[in-house]
């Protein structure tokens, strides 16, 4: 029996494996770079090359994932998982190497807990549907430098929700649903540099919240201030 051309087509599109991953030396960081951005991905591909040191796997369908599947990869050090429907990142795994992390643009409701990532220093948790943090969130993220948290849905936040973070220089938790931040907020935050808070609903802030000693940036609203 002939196959109708137009059937055979479908037929071998789907049966078609997804494209390799592009790869090639990223000359900024000296890597490895593995680009498997918009391949529709469910899963991490298991044949990535060993010496991978940035992998991209935004824009698929990661919509769960596990550090675990990262492990073969001993010198990695950037992961890119914006945009995939994310909604449970099951950590632990212990990935030596890793130094940034990209969540930004999926749909976690809760930060995911952070362990097995001792070297870390970048994390964006942008545009989720974050509504707080736990006390003690990051503490074993110490070496922290940059934490995005913009474009969720936080309306409170503990005190100690930035415990630990003596390393930590830019925050930015602009565009969240903020109507007042404790005055304790900032006290581990040694090395702080910049805070943004612009997109919220603050009127004020606590009397001696920001470090003092040093110069600090902060912007909220359309206005952005210096302050020793």
């Amino acid at each position: 029996m002939q196959v109708p051309a137009l059937t055979l087509v479908i037929l071998l599109a789907l049966l078609s494996p997804t494209q390799p991953c592009l790869s090639e030396m990223n000359k900024v960081k000296d890597l490895l770079e593995v680009n498997c951005t918009g391949q529709a991905l469910s899963a991490v591909p298991p044949d990535l090359p060993a010496d991978t040191g940035i992998l991209l796997l935004s824009d698929n369908c990661l919509e769960s994932l596990s550090t675990t599947a990262f492990l073969p990869l001993s010198q990695l050090e950037d992961i890119d998982l914006a945009n995939n429907g994310l909604v449970a990142l099951h950590t632990g795994a212990l990935l030596l190497s890793l130094k940034e992390l990209t969540l930004s643009h999926n749909a976690l409701v809760t930060l995911p807990i952070l362990e097995g990532l001792p070297a870390l220093t970048h994390l964006a948790v942008a545009h989720n549907s974050l509504e707080t943090l736990a006390p003690g969130a990051f503490r074993t993220v110490s070496q922290l430098q940059n934490l995005d948290l913009r474009g969720n849905k936080m309306r409170q936040l503990p005190p100690e929700a930035f415990a630990g973070l003596r390393a930590l220089r830019e925050l930015d938790l602009s565009d969240n649903l903020l109507k007042e931040l404790p005055k304790e907020l900032l006290q581990d935050l040694q090395k702080l540099e910049t805070l943004w808070l612009s997109g919220n609903q603050l009127k004020t802030l606590p009397t001696d919240f920001f470090p003092k000693g040093r110069l600090f940036m902060y912007s909220c609203g359309s206005a952005s201030y210096a302050l020793f």
